[in-house]
């Protein structure tokens, strides 16, 4: 496709109803397995997935519709895919555009809570000067996008899509990144391949390859902890990047398979309020699952991980950093700790302009603190929004 002839088309993005009376019935007639177990030890308890099914038999997807209603969705078509994106123009004039890129299990609706203090700073604890046009794609195979090729994509595939979009789509000459998991790979290979048009990236507690040795006592105990977290906890991963397609059939075809799979992960990994509990409220758990199945997207959102198994020399290199200005931030905090970088280890696959470590947070920060999240994306991007704001392409 001719760069020039690249479009982003205004659209209203719709949950099917036929799709959620379907779902209303599965949710009426649910098989929970039997037993009383209340431990996580072992996978999601049985009396927390009923409390949870029976929440979502209680949810209201107009309610979850009338909030897409209040966004700004674009469809593009790029290299043969469907990128669904959200795009939220700032208050000011001459703001920085700013791309978010989301993770597994999310989506989009990552963004809601962040979305006004970025665009819209002044009355939200910042400077009009801060403001971002925020740019949120949902990765292909998620939400509303299109599926992506059988065998998923790579994080730098998505990033040549993300590029295209903002350039060619958005005519956003320059602009800044800011990722999380999944997104966190995408961001850096854009910033790799495209310095010319990145002018920063912000990552949160990005996920890093094991460097060639030799390694300091930090970085040897950082990989001895990621060996004995991927052990008890990462069976999800080894699974979606080995047999997708298995476990795809049961989170397509039944909610409490996804609410089972994707409810563990996202309460989990995130951080949690004083009482111990999640910090989000539910809705935001049960608006995901309800945007997973209506768009039957559940299956395809675990092809990055066979994308990235299958490809060689996927991961980012060791020791040849790109010279993109890189803020990291570690949130902390989470039920199921992650083990988190040590800053010598970043900096030896980025150029580290900015460093963060927050016990709280999560895996999930724009949700569970988006003011904290916020403030950092700003005091990040400062020192160079004069690189990034300005005209958009003629």
């Amino acid at each position: 496709m001719d760069a020039a002839a690249l479009h982003a088309e205004p659209v209203r993005v719709a949950l099917d109803s036929e799709t959620l009376e379907d779902l209303a019935r599965r949710l009426r007639t649910a098989r929970l397995a039997p037993g009383h177990d209340t431990t996580w030890a072992r996978g999601t308890p049985a009396d927390w997935l009923a409390e949870l099914v029976a929440g979502w038999q209680a949810f209201d997807p107009l309610a979850l519709q009338a909030r897409l209603d209040q966004l700004s969705h674009l469809r593009v078509e790029v290299n043969g895919l469907t990128v669904h994106v959200v795009h939220a123009p700032a208050a000011t004039a001459g703001s920085v555009p700013l791309v978010l890129t989301h993770g597994w299990p999310s989506s989009f609706l990552e963004y809601w809570k962040l979305l006004p203090l970025l665009t819209d700073p002044a009355p939200n604890g910042g400077e009009a000067s801060d403001a971002f046009s925020v740019v949120a794609p949902s990765l292909p195979g998620f939400g509303f996008s299109g599926p992506p090729p059988p065998g998923g994509l790579t994080h730098e595939a998505v990033a040549e899509l993300w590029y295209r979009i903002m350039t060619d789509a958005l005519g956003y000459r320059r602009f800044v990144a800011h990722g999380s998991d999944l997104g966190a790979g995408v961001t850096a290979r854009l910033a790799r391949a495209h310095p010319e048009a990145v002018a920063a990236i912000h990552l949160a507690t990005p996920g890093l390859a094991a460097p060639p040795q030799p390694w300091s006592e930090a970085v040897r105990e950082h990989f001895r902890e990621v060996e004995e977290w991927s052990a008890e906890e990462g069976g999800y991963a080894h699974m979606h990047a080995t047999k997708p397609a298995t476990i795809g059939a049961a989170l397509d075809d039944s909610p409490v398979a996804l609410a089972a799979w994707v409810g563990e992960k996202l309460t989990r990994w995130s951080s949690t309020t004083g009482d111990g509990r999640p910090a989000f409220d539910n809705d935001h758990l049960l608006s995901t699952l309800t945007l997973y199945w209506a768009t039957r997207t559940a299956a395809s959102s675990l092809l990055p991980y066979w994308a990235h198994r299958h490809t060689p020399a996927s991961a980012l290199p060791a020791d040849d950093p790109a010279p993109t200005p890189t803020a990291i931030d570690i949130f902390g905090g989470e039920i199921v700790p992650f083990p988190k970088p040590p800053r010598e280890l970043a900096e030896r696959y980025f150029n580290v302009a900015g460093w963060g470590e927050h016990g709280r947070g999560g895996h999930f920060p724009a949700v569970a603190e988006p003011q904290l999240l916020a403030e950092r994306l700003r005091a990040a991007f400062r020192p160079y929004r004069d690189l990034a704001a300005g005209p958009t392409r003629s």
